[in-house]
């Protein structure tokens, strides 16, 4: 597995829903910011930057990063949600394309409206969303990483069940493999057990809210799937060697 993995989302410039005529044809020569652009109405094509042309509609996701050159073409009416942001990890691991489940469509879309209520409180609560989209397609597009099938399928279940307490049967039965086999392969090819490697997903997600100033510790123990504070906080320590509340007095230096 890749080691050293960073993702971080530095800045926002803009999240909005646009609607386009028809006959829409956009040219990007050089795109200035990092972001993407869901495609929430019409049918039409998206050419990369290699050149090559896609056929994109509703759900579709086109992620575009600082520097890109693309073009948008559509004969009927469209619609698309489209961002403009600073992200800051390896690019090469993010898809150009994405097809968007319901979920993720819908969470785009609220996305969208809590950055354009401009509230207080917008910009942290859609770096925090965006952070975990980020992540969603960075783990969805799993390339980047040199484990097999099997492997494969137990990171996904971990990655979207890490906040459950979930056994190891549990993601054996997931992969259609037995404990003993998952056990030992998992942690040849990731250098984690699976406990260890749900357990460093929690950490990251608790370094997040805690950063965020939105969440209480006893909210982020009972968000991350622990029975009690003093779990969440003996957790967070064995990782960090620092308690929350010191951990995160030190961030804010």
């Amino acid at each position: 597995m890749k080691e050293g993995f960073e993702l971080d989302i530095t800045d926002i410039q803009i999240i909005v829903h646009k609607k386009e005529n028809a006959n829409f044809v956009f040219r990007n020569p050089e795109r200035e910011f990092d972001g993407f652009i869901m495609i929430t109405s019409g049918k039409g094509t998206v050419t990369d930057p290699e050149g090559a042309r896609h056929m994109i509609s509703k759900g579709d996701m086109i992620i575009a990063n600082f520097g890109d050159r693309y073009m948008l073409e559509f004969e009927e009416p469209c619609s698309y949600v489209t961002s403009g942001l600073t992200l800051n990890t390896d690019k090469t691991l993010l898809p150009f394309l994405h097809k968007c489940s319901k979920k993720e469509y819908d969470t785009i879309l609220d996305i969208c409206e809590v950055w354009q209520s401009r509230s207080w409180d917008s910009y942290t609560k859609c770096r925090i969303k965006l952070m975990n989209h980020y992540l969603n397609l960075i783990h969805i597009d799993s390339s980047y990483i040199n484990v097999d099938s099997d492997i494969n399928n137990a990171l996904k279940y971990i990655h979207k069940h890490f906040k459950t307490n979930f056994s190891g049967e549990e993601v054996a039965s997931f992969c259609h493999v037995s404990l003993s086999y998952l056990r030992g392969k998992f942690l040849k090819q990731t250098g984690y057990t699976i406990v260890e490697y749900r357990d460093s997903l929690r950490i990251a997600a608790a370094k997040e809210m805690l950063k965020s100033g939105c969440f209480t510790v006893t909210e982020i123990a009972s968000e991350l799937g622990y029975c009690d504070v003093y779990h969440f906080s003996k957790g967070f320590s064995t990782h960090t060697g620092l308690s929350p509340t010191k951990w995160l007095h030190r961030f804010n230096g």
